[in-house]
């Protein structure tokens, strides 16, 4: 029982902790935040593989899979936006247009304005080098060269910090960098390795090595992800997230994109020794030109290479973990060339081919056939090669049997075809004797194509063996093939050989055979009539084929021609460029530059532009760059300046396509004439540059305006300020008055002042003169002009302004309340803010003093709307503003006064005050059987 309730316990501790790793408890804030926030934007690179790229439409790599997991988690939708360089990238994270970027290192420069993550990956950097330069193995070996680096890539910035003296050329990316590195145009470039190996194989970069891993701490990228920091509360949930992601889960992502040492032990594969180890580590893909005619041992169906010797690839593929990939060609001889100059890693197919010894090693033979006489079934059983030498044997163009016969049978009768299954249909069809094919070739086109009447009558002596070829630097990769090729069983050969092939021979004295042939003597006249009809559909389709050889003839004549009048006739001057010289072009080259076609041919493209361009760059390398670029990539365009046969300099436009003609590379050039164009984009800019002074002056004459219809609103104002001084005054001058009358009384009564009473008396008058001085004060400083923000205090703005309207407001038995939030500063122009709120108040007075009522009031409020902003508010009991007329009362020059009261500009400079100045809010709206102004303005 105890034993039971053990396991019990030990099942539910188990259940909730896998529920524990998989659930993500999040606060309600954080929760809305994801609900807000949905989908999440984050950053897709164009080429930065494994880790994050886009590849047929999709964005791919182990951060992407990384980050599909976490949002799983959060069960949360997210978005890749996909583009933008990573300089931009970083620059949209700060304006709020991705919310994260998903692989990102954390640095001291970075960390004030982003948010990281927990690190979820380590990536150590290396260096990169064209072959020959292996020496230089270290940062410090680098000083004083020139690096090409991705712009503001982890690398790059640390590089820059710690090794100022390394000169650095910054590019989009890393497949731009080890492009132009695999040309010669910097000494080396540093990167993560895995990285940059990827991109070396998935886009053929030759010539470019790996000399070390940066030996430097500092330099280790610990791989984040990085939000900013106005969304920490996202750092915090991603957080959480990656907390949730168990071991196993994590170590799945990184066996799928970096075949990890884990992954690489659970294969049998310790028939390699260190060294092979270390190249199948550090080599994912191997690059593979294939033999595309050659069925069923290797060729192209559905654009897929298929075949014998492909399923043999796929075997080794599983015995060592590593994946081969097609590199297309066009021709044999391209396909020993790209082996020749490292673009591909092996050729998987190769029988006998002399020009392969200088530059390459072949595997042992892994396919190994006798060759086998085929003839028709009705020919007598061949007893030896010899026997049949003396009739027509027909074989493939390109085979090694030709010389190899010729050599002690020059007079032997051989029957050219171009494939392996006209070969046979030349037998089938009885126009050759015989031909010599391996067993799987004949077999299989025997089977698929219903040459039912051919039959394998001898073989003979010779071998047909199928090896692998290898550059021969590559030593380290014929090793591992030669031990994985002998690894596969005769099983595994023979159930390979028999799904592609059918067999059928026939040997000497093969008794069942006399037997069906006794049989089949009886129906001989049948056999021949279905053989002729096989005859007559063979011819009929040979027929058919020779009509459509005849049709495609002459659409390529057509072609031709249409070819040879759009490169004649062209209105672009049209050259053609072999090595770098000029060999042929057309007429219009002479109207564009003037020179006829013997002065232009043989020259080189920049004997026919000025020795420097407009930007100061070297014609000569400007032009022979762009040649070279169009090679590689096989299209380049760009703007220069020629010259024409006066030495008149003309602009035109270049583009150079990459062409082959007679199996050579020939470089494809069209000139354009571009010089009106030029002028018209130089007149343009002239416009735009007029344009932009003319809207300038436009804006001076429009605040021009503003502080004319300011300094006039204030004006207008002016005579509403006399009236208050009077009333201000009226009461002190009226108080001195009577003071002077009291002494001058007791003088006449008394001939005699106390110096009590005089002083008192004195006192008073000082008094009421400071009033009167001090209201002086508040007249001048309202019509003061600010021309500088300043730091105020809101409550004694305000007040100023009261000070000024309210014995004007008493005498018409107005009331005035203030409810004021205390402490509260603004940073504005508190004399233009002054001025509105007077506007306001004394249009309240106005609309009051027309009404006949004992409770006639203004109540003006202040008070904070949130940590940004301050709210003024301003009510009265004056019956509102009519709603018709409620949108029009800040349009310039609308009055509800009579003419000679108001102007109509108080309430829309008051407006312009607001909005245009102090960057605030005014508006207006009916409450409380009154109107109520609404001041919003920022604090800062």
């Amino acid at each position: 029982m105890n034993k039971i309730i053990t396991l019990f316990i030990i099942f539910l501790l188990s259940f909730t902790t896998l529920f524990a790793q998989n659930r993500v408890l999040l606060t309600q804030e954080e929760k809305n935040f994801l609900k807000e926030n949905s989908p999440l934007r984050l950053h897709n690179e164009l080429n930065w593989p494994p880790y994050n790229y886009f590849e047929d439409g999709k964005p791919k790599g182990f951060s992407i899979d990384y980050m599909n997991l976490l949002a799983k988690k959060l069960d949360v939708e997210v978005e890749y936006i996909t583009g933008p360089s990573w300089d931009e990238f970083m620059q949209m994270l700060q304006n709020d247009k991705i919310d994260a970027i998903i692989n990102i290192s954390k640095n001291n420069k970075r960390a004030k304005t982003i948010a990281f993550t927990s690190v979820f990956h380590t990536a150590a950097n290396a260096i990169y080098v064209k072959e020959g330069n292996n020496h230089l193995d270290s940062l410090e070996s680098l000083k004083g060269k020139t690096i090409i680096m991705p712009k503001g890539f982890f690398a790059q910035k640390a590089i820059e910090k710690f090794y100022p003296e390394i000169n650095q050329i910054l590019v989009k990316d890393s497949l731009e960098a080890l492009k132009l590195l695999s040309l010669g145009k910097a000494d080396a470039t540093v990167g993560k390795k895995n990285v940059l190996d990827y991109v070396i194989t998935t886009n053929n970069i030759s010539g470019v090595v790996p000399s070390a891993f940066v030996d430097d701490n500092r330099m280790v990228s610990l791989i984040s992800i990085g939000t900013s920091k106005d969304k920490i509360i996202l750092r915090d949930i991603l957080k959480k997230a990656q907390k949730s992601v168990s071991d196993e889960e994590l170590l799945e992502l990184k066996r799928k994109w970096f075949g990890t040492n884990n992954l690489i032990k659970n294969k049998d594969i310790s028939f390699l020794n260190k060294e092979e180890l270390e190249y199948i580590q550090n080599r994912k893909v191997i690059r593979m030109c294939n033999i595309t005619d050659l069925k069923p041992i290797s060729f192209e169906d559905e654009g897929k290479i298929k075949g014998i010797s492909i399923d043999i690839l796929k075997k080794i593929e599983e015995m060592i973990n590593v994946k081969f990939i097609p590199i297309p060609t066009v021709s044999w001889e391209q396909t020993k060339e790209f082996l020749k100059i490292k673009q591909c890693d092996i050729i998987p197919t190769v029988t006998k081919d002399e020009d392969l010894q200088s530059f390459s090693n072949l595997t042992k033979a892994y396919l190994n056939y006798k060759l086998a006489i085929i003839t028709q079934k009705d020919k007598s059983v061949v007893s030896s090669l010899d026997e049949v030498l003396d009739k027509t044997m027909a074989v493939r163009y390109d085979s090694f049997l030709i010389k190899e016969l010729k050599k002690t049978n020059p007079n032997l009768d051989i029957l050219i075809t171009k494939t392996d299954r006209e070969t046979l249909e030349k037998v089938s069809n009885a126009e050759a004797y015989f031909a010599i094919q391996p067993l799987p070739i004949a077999s299989y086109y025997m089977s698929n194509y219903a040459l039912k009447n051919l039959y394998i009558s001898r073989y003979t002596d010779m071998n047909y063996s199928v090896s692998m070829a290898i550059h021969n630097e590559n030593k380290v990769l014929l090793n591992i093939l030669d031990k994985a090729l002998e690894r596969i069983t005769e099983e595994e050969h023979r159930e390979i050989f028999n799904k592609w092939t059918a067999v059928s021979f026939k040997e000497e004295l093969n008794y069942k055979l006399i037997w069906q042939i006794v049989i089949l003597s009886f129906l001989v006249f049948i056999i021949f009539i279905y053989r002729q009809n096989i005859l007559n559909k063979h011819n009929r389709k040979l027929q058919e084929a020779n009509n459509k050889i005849e049709e495609k003839t002459i659409q390529l004549a057509k072609q031709k021609i249409l070819f040879e009048t759009l490169y004649n006739k062209s209105s672009d001057s049209v050259l053609l460029i072999k090595n770098k010289v000029i060999t042929d072009c057309n007429e219009s080259t002479k109207n564009i530059l003037g020179f006829t076609k013997k002065e232009v041919l043989n020259k080189h493209l920049h004997d026919l532009a000025p020795e420097y361009q407009p930007d100061n760059t070297s014609s000569q390398r400007l032009f022979e760059n762009k040649i070279e670029k169009a090679l590689i990539f096989g299209v380049s365009s760009f703007e220069a300046i020629l010259l024409n046969y006066q030495k008149r300099k003309i602009w035109v436009e270049i583009v150079l396509t990459s062409i082959e003609i007679e199996n050579r590379r020939v470089i494809h050039t069209v000139i354009r004439d571009i010089s009106a164009r030029k002028i018209l984009e130089q007149r343009l800019e002239e416009l735009n540059a007029n344009l932009e002074e003319r809207i300038k002056k436009e804006i001076r004459k429009n605040e021009n305006s503003t502080k004319q219809l300011i300094q006039q609103s204030r004006l207008a104002q002016m005579g509403e300020m006399i009236s208050m001084i009077a009333h201000q005054w009226r009461q002190p001058l009226a108080a001195i008055s009577a003071t002077t009358n009291n002494l001058l009384v007791k003088l006449m009564i008394e001939d005699k002042v106390e110096k009590n009473t005089l002083e008192d008396e004195l006192v008073l008058i000082t008094e009421y003169s400071k009033h009167l001085s001090s209201t002086i004060d508040d007249f001048r400083n309202f019509f003061k002009s600010d021309k500088e923000k300043e730091e105020f205090d809101l409550e004694e703005v305000i007040k100023k302004a009261i000070n000024i309207t309210k014995t004007s407001m008493a005498s018409k038995n107005i009331k005035l309340k203030t409810n004021f939030e205390k402490n509260l500063s603004l940073y504005s122009y508190s004399t233009e803010l002054q001025q509105v709120i007077l506007n306001i108040i004394k249009n309240a007075e106005d609309i009051l003093s027309e009404k006949r009522s004992s409770d006639k009031e203004i109540i003006i409020s202040t008070y904070k709307r949130n940590e940004k902003n301050i709210i003024i508010k301003i009510q009265d009991n004056g019956g509102g503003i009519e709603e018709s007329l409620i949108e029009k009362i800040f349009d310039p020059y609308f009055s509800t006064k009579s003419d000679k009261e108001g102007t109509g500009l108080g309430l829309y400079m008051s407006r312009i005050i607001i909005h245009d100045h102090c960057k605030g809010n005014l508006k207006v709206i009916n409450e409380n059987e009154g109107a109520t102004f609404l001041i919003d303005l920022p604090i800062k």
